[in-house]
């Protein structure tokens, strides 16, 4: 217990040293660094308060831009789905009449086949 008794004497003591040496080496006198503590603590002050504003707005932007991307991705969305359908409606002519043109030439096939596996006539 001794020895933490002496080592904080010695830290208050060192501290007690340090200031009073800081207080006579400083070119300034008390007053004056109290009032450049005091205009720097102000200064700090304000640009916290400026932050905070620029940051509140910066909030607000983002809202705002997340709320107008969900409103575009909404109508792309849309206009992309009545595009599709359009094209379906407008290629359903053609893909049933390629269907019908796929069945006839199976049955061409067919019936080639048919021909060319008939026996010969004798």
């Amino acid at each position: 217990m001794g020895k933490a008794k002496a080592l904080v004497t010695g830290f208050f003591i060192g501290g007690v040293i340090s200031a009073t040496s800081v207080l006579l080496t400083t070119p300034k006198s008390g007053k004056d660094m109290i009032t450049d503590a005091k205009n720097k603590s102000d200064e700090i002050k304000e640009s916290f308060n400026v932050l905070k504003e620029d940051l509140n707005e910066l909030t607000t932007h983002i809202k705002q831009l997340s709320s107008e991307g969900k409103q575009i991705i909404a109508e792309v969305s849309s206009d992309l789905k009545r595009s599709i359908s359009s094209f379906q409606e407008d290629i359903a002519p053609n893909l049933t009449r390629l269907k019908e043109d796929i069945e006839e030439m199976q049955q061409s096939i067919e019936t080639v086949k048919s021909e060319v596996n008939k026996p010969a006539p004798k």
